[in-house]
């Protein structure tokens, strides 16, 4: 019978790779601003902007965490329709189904109706399984398009969960980037990781 402690390494393990990928994307995200090009308000251009960076080989292996995955987007997955906006995948599990850490990727505005959206399209897609969450962890990307007033923000996602499933204050929430997480329990017990980045001022 395997020991309970292997179960606790193994989440500890994946948790610690999750956020080393998100720190890389925190890296990326600092490059894009540096480089002061402007893109459109529109979710997959965003994203793309960030794949231009992990799918470059020579600027990845400077990363710190990202350099020993696999990177690629809107991935179709096997039994379901889903198709995720990142996924990291590992080299020594390359082509193992669902053996992956996903991004889903969304804009924020503060208003009611894309912050439903980050549940119903976003978060949802995690808790309904059309996602799977094999390594116990997996992200959400947020792009904030305009100024926003962050804690009305996070409440008006959290309308839209369960109560245990709560978006909570990981780090110093200060933008340009904030990071939060959630817990939940269906389809099984898994962590999400929320990072917002500030894009309001990078807008054409």
């Amino acid at each position: 019978m395997m020991d309970a402690t292997v179960f606790a390494y193994r989440k500890v393990f994946y948790e610690s790779q999750l956020q080393g990928i998100l720190h890389d994307v925190c890296v990326v995200y600092q490059q894009i601003c540096s480089n002061g090009n402007k893109v459109p308000n529109d979710e997959n251009v965003i994203r793309n902007e960030f794949g231009k960076y992990f799918s470059n080989q020579t600027y990845k292996s400077s990363l710190t965490t990202a350099c020993r995955y696999y990177y690629d987007y809107e991935s179709c997955l096997q039994n379901t329709d889903g198709r995720v906006d990142m996924r990291f995948l590992p080299l020594d599990c390359f082509g193992v189904q669902d053996v992956f850490f996903a991004i889903e990727c969304k804009r924020l505005d503060g208003k009611s109706h894309l912050c439903k959206e980050y549940v119903e399209n976003g978060i949802r897609r995690f808790t309904t399984g059309k996602y799977p969450s094999y390594l116990g962890c997996n992200a959400m990307l947020g792009f904030v398009v305009c100024a926003i007033d962050l804690c009305a923000t996070v409440d008006k996602v959290n309308s839209h969960l369960n109560t245990p499933e709560y978006l909570s204050t990981k780090s110093t929430v200060m933008f340009p980037m904030v990071q939060l997480i959630s817990q939940h329990t269906t389809p099984y017990n898994f962590v999400l990781y929320h990072l917002w980045t500030d894009f309001s001022g990078l807008l054409k």
